[in-house]
């Protein structure tokens, strides 16, 4: 062989190898910006399910509240209810004890 054919060849074969190895520059970026852009998708699906969690327990909370201040209610209004029984029960007996008294006195 030539002395040209083999610079030839060299030629050719470092031409074969830089376009290689800017192939595989080129693939490894493109991988690298579908990567990148596949945790972006997964940071952003995640953040949407923890907030829609959030808002469901916070949901929740909110009529589990609402729910023990209603029970709350009731049990005082049932309690008033009572004791506004009872009082009136006693307020009749107050009143007669004292018009007795007061007429205990006006005879005494």
């Amino acid at each position: 062989m030539a002395r040209d054919d083999i610079l030839t060849r060299i030629k050719g074969a470092e031409a074969q190898s830089k376009a290689g190895v800017q192939q595989a520059v080129e693939e490894r970026d493109k991988k690298a910006a579908a990567a990148t852009a596949e945790s972006a998708n997964i940071v952003k699906t995640a953040e949407a399910e923890s907030q829609d969690y959030y808002d469901k327990s916070l949901a929740k909370a909110d009529s589990d509240v609402k729910a023990k201040k209603q029970s709350i209610v009731l049990a005082g209004s049932k309690d008033v209810s009572a004791l506004s029984s009872s009082a009136n029960a006693k307020l009749d007996k107050a009143v007669d004890y004292l018009m007795k008294e007061f007429m205990g006195l006006l005879n005494a």
